[in-house]
């Protein structure tokens, strides 16, 4: 079950105190040779319905390297803004502030915090999430290759709206929840990163394989789905379920199949949907198809170091306090073939009557016997 208690940092670590009264990590859960122990905050939203407007935040803790790393990013127009931080956390460990940037746990499950105030990146802003579902549970996802234990990370999802504001180059713009949709997430455990900056190889080498990370938002009810398919209809894993308002008092739906029908921007720099269905199948028997149509905002997650991004990689020791600043033109054919694939896509979405909004991640491995249009372009 999840609990209020789990927004919390410090999961993989006893906390004390010194005598001199200096807070102290002992991390309870060793890295391994292929993954590192991770807790991570992920947050994103856009501003619907016209969606050109998207922003992602997240915050990396590894207890075991004494170090703490996140970013905060707003694509607007054509252009992406971004703020990337890491410091040395062996004083205040659990304090989840970087520089400029800092989130906070206002209340477990139901209200959080993302600022960024004064730095070189032209953006800062101050949003607060508030909770329009209760949380989606993912479980733990354990990985075990050749006896050797790859990846073990638990991960839950919450849907909601942002309010406040953000700033870019001077100009202010004000949020409303009801017209800024979108989602977060909570996760903790040994996590195994691909590696995808062409500045530091060797790259990470992906057998064919399909990816589908979807966040969809609906004034009732919310559906999120990560599926990894090794073929098509031949399925790795799949983790997916729809939730509903906490005041409902309606345990989450699971879905147990996913058949997805994906049509695909002609995009001569990365894997971009243009639309598509995703037909579901619930545990209880029930069936819907969920359309998706791409909005114009996408934001790269080579600003939060999502398989490196020159050199610098999450959970990397920068320092004291290291940080870094971006302004991307999206156009630019240099600064694409930098970014790559992995992105937050803004898509509109229909379950029937009811329009919804979220964010898709997802890629497509060369030789995946479907999708063969995109697979020369990069997967992540």
């Amino acid at each position: 079950m999840i609990a209020s208690q789990d927004d919390g940092l410090g999961h993989g670590s006893a906390d004390h105190f010194t005598t001199d009264g200096q807070q102290v990590t002992t991390p309870a859960i060793a890295d391994t040779p292929h993954a590192m122990f991770t807790e991570r905050y992920w947050y994103m939203g856009a501003l619907v319905p016209e969606g050109d407007f998207v922003f992602g935040a997240g915050l990396g803790y590894y207890a075991n390297r004494k170090v703490m790393d996140g970013y905060v990013s707003v694509s607007r127009g054509g252009r992406q803004y971004s703020f990337s931080a890491s410091r040395q956390c062996a004083v205040d460990p659990l304090v989840s502030a970087i520089g400029a940037m800092r989130i906070t746990v206002e209340e477990g499950l139901k209200a959080h915090r993302i600022q960024l105030g004064a730095n070189a990146s032209g953006l800062a802003l101050d949003l607060r999430f508030n909770a329009a579902m209760a949380p989606n549970d993912e479980g733990r996802d354990k990985v075990v290759r050749g006896g050797q234990l790859m990846a073990d990370v638990s991960r839950y999802i919450q849907f909601g709206h942002y309010t406040g504001w953000v700033e870019l180059e001077g100009s202010r713009t004000e949020v409303a929840g009801t017209q800024c949709w979108g989602a977060r997430d909570r996760s903790w455990g040994l996590r195994t990163e691909a590696r995808t900056d062409a500045s530091s190889p060797p790259l990470t080498r992906f057998r064919p394989m399909m990816f589908l990370w979807v966040c969809a938002q609906f004034e009732g009810h919310g559906i999120h789905l990560f599926l990894k398919e090794d073929a098509p209809g031949q399925v790795r894993s799949l983790v997916a379920n729809e939730s509903y308002p906490p005041h409902a008092g309606r345990p989450a739906s699971e879905i147990v199949e996913v058949e997805h029908d994906i049509e695909w921007q002609e995009d001569p720099f990365a894997q971009r949907i243009a639309g598509g269905t995703l037909r579901l199948r619930f545990a209880d028997g029930r069936r819907k198809i969920l359309r998706m149509r791409a909005l114009p905002g996408w934001l790269s997650l080579k600003a939060g170091m999502y398989g490196g991004y020159r050199g610098w990689f999450q959970g990397d020791d920068k320092g004291p306090l290291h940080t870094a600043t971006q302004a991307w033109n999206l156009a630019d054919p240099g600064t694409r073939r930098e970014l790559r694939t992995l992105a937050e896509q803004v898509i509109e979405f229909s379950d029937g009557d009811a329009v919804g909004y979220g964010t898709i991640q997802g890629g497509v491995a060369e030789g995946f016997a479907k999708y063969p249009e995109v697979q020369q372009q990069p997967m992540m």
